[in-house]
């Protein structure tokens, strides 16, 4: 006598939150998608790249958020480097000449900011130091760049952020106290 087990296949049910984010993200590109078309439509100045640009703000920093680096230096940090570059593209596509000294400014005071943020509670935060070194490293990037570009019209903002961020890298590199690869062994897994 053979006895055949037969169990009904277990249905794979969503959760609401993979559907709202499946019918989220269709909004978010049929908006992209209209933004695009109505302003290449209209003419005139390139709005939509702002928008589509605030939109993939919006959808990276509330509605799929990161799940490994989720935690409040990352996502500090990624909202700062987010809004600087919405800045920059406003001040490429909209109006322009004021984008140098607002995206310094920003960078000074979120380095100062992070750097909080790491060193009150050091011991904890201590695994986070990667951002605050990429945001050290874009800062004194840009805060370069800014020099480079802008010889005749440099503010006291630009090199004080290039010195704030170099030192923030040395207070970093430091903090790492010579171990720098095996800190990034730990961080990469690959190295």
């Amino acid at each position: 006598m053979q006895i055949n087990k037969t169990y009904p296949k277990p249905q794979k049910r969503k959760s609401h939150r993979s559907i709202i984010i499946g019918i989220t993200k269709d909004i978010f590109l049929l908006s992209a998608l209209l933004c695009a078309a109505l302003n290449a439509w209209s003419g005139g100045k390139a709005w939509s790249v702002i928008v589509i640009w605030a939109l993939f703000m919006i959808w990276t920093m509330f509605v799929s958020p990161d799940m490994i680096e989720y935690n409040r230096i990352s996502q500090f940090t990624k909202a700062i480097v987010q809004s600087c570059v919405m800045l920059v593209l406003i001040d490429v596509f909209i109006t322009s000449g004021w984008v140098s000294n607002v995206v310094s400014i920003i960078c000074f005071g979120s380095l100062i900011a992070v750097c909080l943020l790491l060193y009150t509670d050091f011991e904890r935060q201590r695994r986070n130091l990667l951002p605050v070194i990429l945001l050290s490293v874009l800062s004194l990037i840009t805060s370069a760049v800014l020099m480079i570009i802008s010889k005749e019209t440099v503010s006291w903002q630009i090199p004080v952020t290039g010195i704030l961020s170099f030192a923030v890298l040395a207070a970093c590199m430091k903090t790492m106290r010579g171990n720098i690869k095996s800190e990034l062994k730990k961080m990469f897994h690959t190295i």
